[in-house]
């Protein structure tokens, strides 16, 4: 067994994932939001250097002294951002959206004093480009991947309207224990052909997670996307709606429509749906039932 050095460069795109106050993943309807619309994320280490213990005897000699190793507890991340998104927002700082009337589109955000960061929480996964690899036959490349499995008390910093492009800065967000990420909701880990969550689960004090893996970042999108619990059955079932529901409930969803298709899932009503009726798959794109096999969209 050898090691293997890389270097890191850039961040290609990030994924936010909801957790709830344990540190664990909300699943649901929007629950998660890929983007690549921020300029950096910065970390900084939060290091407890302790209290040096000194003590001279009657003579002003040194009788005893006690210098404490530094640890670290955490790390402070600070992100900034060149887009506006705001189910990114919402997600990270708890703050409301704002919804189109008509169609029920978010198309903005609030910021209420009254928000406490203390009621929910947020994993930050970010995938960089690892020069210099050779790629192995029929493979995508290599990544690195660096997760904060559970990150809390995020807030809206600085930023100036002038002419010049506005950039919004999420500040203040410390990493914590106790996540209960486990080895993840995702698979970020072996190749394209064999992907697969963390190969070990976040322990208790893990405050930061960094690799290598060959499993390509997920591709970014505008707003918030559903995450269904691994653990779920398959869906077997779809109600028309706007939108709609799997069932059982609760399920996982096909990943994509290609997955739809192939798949087994029985539509309700078998007629064709209605104008705006659709479910949404686990890639956040939508489906319906044109009464007689899945299309992209929403009924027509």
């Amino acid at each position: 067994m050898s090691g293997r050095c890389f270097p890191l460069v850039g961040g290609r795109v990030m994924r936010v994932t909801r957790l709830d106050r344990c540190g664990a993943p909300v699943y649901g309807p929007c629950s998660r939001v890929v983007s690549d619309g921020f300029v950096s994320v910065a970390t900084t280490s939060n290091v407890d250097e302790g209290d040096t213990i000194e003590l001279r005897n009657a003579n002003g000699k040194m009788c005893v002294r006690h210098q404490p190793a530094p640890t670290t507890s955490g790390f402070t991340v600070e992100v900034n951002f060149c887009q506006v998104d705001p189910d990114l927002f919402a997600l990270i700082t708890g703050q409301r959206t704002v919804h189109d009337p008509l169609t029920g589109d978010t198309i903005g955000f609030r910021v209420n004093v009254d928000v406490s960061v203390d009621d929910f929480g947020w994993a930050l996964e970010v995938w960089s480009t690892v020069p210099g690899e050779v790629c192995e036959p029929g493979s995508e490349g290599n990544y690195g991947y660096v997760l904060y499995p559970f990150l809390g008390g995020g807030t809206f910093g600085d930023f100036t309207i002038e002419n010049d492009a506005v950039t919004f800065t999420v500040t203040g967000a410390t990493t914590k224990s106790g996540a209960g990420w486990d080895v993840g909701p995702y698979d970020v880990t072996g190749d394209s052909t064999s992907p697969g969550p963390l190969t070990e689960a976040i322990e208790k004090g893990d405050h930061l997670h960094v690799q290598i893996t060959g499993v390509a970042p997920p591709e970014p999108t505008c707003g918030c996307q559903p995450l269904d619990d691994p653990d779920a059955p398959p869906a077997t079932g779809a109600d028309a709606g706007d939108p709609g529901t799997w069932t059982p409930e609760p399920s996982n969803r096909p990943d994509d429509l290609a997955a739809l298709q192939a798949g087994t899932v029985t539509a309700n009503p078998a007629t064709a749906w209605t104008a705006g009726q659709h479910v949404v798959l686990e890639d956040g794109s939508t489906a319906y039932w044109d009464g007689t096999a899945w299309a992209a969209g929403e009924g027509a």
